[in-house]
């Protein structure tokens, strides 16, 4: 009998993430529909809260955290927190990536708000609504960010949340909150959840189910930019219209 073939995990791809807190959620959400030969690779940033003094600890991690994780021989970098990048203006996104191009020697990467934005147009979609964690001045950053990049909220709208304690967040209280805003405003082409410490990837199904829309978990569109840069074919069906859109 032959011997079986034996790889080691990651054998196709490495992705490195750099987060600004734990990394809880999102290393579930990438193995539920990671394809084979997919791993992950993360640091944290230990960054506080929602405040300038904690972006800015934050940032001063990044370059170090992206040489860290290439001398890991990651294949693409995905720098995840977009409240640290929106909170720096429209376009800071650009800036970022390729500070994190010169520290990593061109290793791909992306943001997560530049994996949101190109969800939104793979998904054709220009008018968004969203449901966040976030306090008023970060949603206020977050509008002026996404609307720069031509883009419009129909409602903008958040559930109440500890930055701590994001994973806490009940499925039914995202779920709810975006069938009242779709019931406020119906005239929206998806419904996006902007942070990747939710549990936003259990709203996706049951919302697309009632609003007959795409739902961007922010999750789902951090590693499908991961797996498209990539080139990696398998990504699973059915978790929702975007990945379904993504695996072609």
């Amino acid at each position: 009998m032959a011997a079986p073939t034996l790889l080691l995990p990651g054998w196709r791809a490495r992705i490195g993430v750099i987060s600004p807190t734990v990394l809880e959620r999102i290393p579930l959400d990438f193995h539920r529909i990671a394809p084979e030969g997919a791993m992950l690779c993360g640091v944290t940033c230990g960054m506080g809260g929602w405040a300038a003094n904690q972006y800015g600890q934050a940032l001063a991690q990044v370059k170090d955290a992206a040489r860290y994780l290439a001398a890991r021989k990651v294949d693409f970098l995905l720098h995840v927190a977009s409240p640290i990048v929106v909170a720096q203006g429209p376009g800071y996104d650009r800036v970022l990536l390729a500070e994190l191009a010169e520290a990593t020697g061109g290793i791909p990467c992306t943001t997560t708000i530049r994996a949101a934005l190109d969800a939104f147009a793979l998904l054709g979609a220009k008018r968004i609504l969203a449901v966040t964690p976030f306090h008023e001045v970060l949603n206020g950053q977050l509008r002026t960010f996404v609307e720069a990049e031509g883009y419009a909220f129909s409602r903008l709208v958040s559930v109440p949340a500890s930055f701590d304690f994001l994973q806490d967040v009940a499925p039914d209280a995202l779920f709810r909150a975006a069938l009242a805003a779709a019931a406020e405003e119906p005239d929206f082409d998806v419904v996006w959840i902007p942070s990747g410490q939710l549990p936003a990837v259990e709203v996706v199904l049951p919302l697309e189910a009632r609003l007959n829309k795409p739902v961007v978990a922010q999750n789902h569109a951090d590693f499908l930019a991961a797996f498209r840069a990539l080139g990696l074919t398998g990504i699973p069906r059915g978790h929702g219209m975007l990945l379904d859109r993504g695996a072609g």
